[in-house]
């Protein structure tokens, strides 16, 4: 079958966008695959082809597999909030009244501050003696002593998913609101016709209708999250200890840190693979089909 010229200059125009896709992701991800079969080290030493020993040190060693069990109680903690309340704000938003504009304008804040900038903020305000949030709960009666919230083992990683999400809070919402706007108006007044309440309609209409979105939402709220790791570093580094060590962070550390580049490329490499099944399950098996 002959290809017409105006096909070729269509392939022709999207051939620029190809290559800088290729250079800037496909490249990084090809390297950090041959990486991850090779004994690499700093210093301008000689790498040293291993096969998959990085991989069955990494399988075989506790660290590891504490890091991913860190890296899902983030991911999860992080997942159940951002699509609850984006969906809650979404709903409020969506009303007709006075005012909505500038809330819909309002709610972008979080997104758009930098997240150094939030990060060392966050940091500052959860300290004991100078930190903001210590001093209001002190001053209501919900602490008798000054707590380090980040500092503290059992506070640390709750403390962390709810700034984070706060962070993420922004995306989902507008998301979510835009699929709301798209229902139709005369769905929700056949609805109340039908005598449905406010929780019936969210219930067997609202939700339904904006399943497909929700579903998408939180596929990216999980693989953004399981890739998080500037939050997470500039605020705890992974502390205390190991409680805040999530795979990323684990990745920097053993790199930049350890200067085991082999090793971290094999983490980078079981990230990837593992997203990627994920979700072809999740698109494949889980998320709901229209019918």
């Amino acid at each position: 079958m002959k290809i017409r010229k105006n096909e070729i200059q269509q392939y022709l125009f999207l051939l620029p966008v190809v290559i800088i896709i290729l250079i800037i992701f496909a490249y990084p991800y090809v390297r950090t695959f041959i990486y991850s079969f090779y004994d690499i080290s700093f210093g301008g030493t000689e790498s040293n082809y291993i096969g998959f020993k990085n991989f069955s040190y990494l399988l075989s060693n506790s660290f590891f597999w504490e890091s991913l069990g860190k890296s899902l109680y983030w991911t999860l903690g992080n997942l159940i909030i951002q699509l609850v309340v984006p969906l809650m704000l979404a709903i409020l938003l969506n009303a007709n009244m006075r005012g909505i504009h500038l809330a819909r304008s309002l709610v972008m804040l979080p997104w758009i501050a930098p997240t150094v900038a939030v990060a060392v903020c966050m940091r500052w305000m959860f300290l004991p003696k100078i930190g903001i949030i210590n001093e209001i709960f002190s001053s209501i009666g919900l602490m008798s002593k000054q707590i380090h919230f980040l500092g503290n083992s059992s506070t640390a990683m709750p403390v962390l998913i709810l700034l984070n999400s706060w962070k993420f809070l922004p995306f989902g919402t507008l998301l979510i609101l835009a699929a709301l706007q798209a229902i139709p108006t005369s769905v929700f007044e056949a609805a109340e016709v039908d005598g449905a309440t406010g929780f019936q309609k969210f219930q067997y209409v609202t939700f339904p209708l904006l399943g497909s979105m929700i579903w998408f939402v939180g596929f990216l709220a999980f693989a953004w999250n399981f890739n998080t790791f500037d939050f997470i570093w500039l605020t705890t580094q992974g502390g205390p200890g190991n409680t805040t060590q999530t795979l990323p962070v684990l990745i920097y550390r053993t790199a930049f840190k350890t200067f085991r580049l082999g090793e971290a490329s094999a983490i980078s490499v079981f990230i990837a693979i593992f997203l990627i099944i994920l979700g072809f399950f999740y698109f494949s098996y889980i998320t709901p089909k229209e019918k």
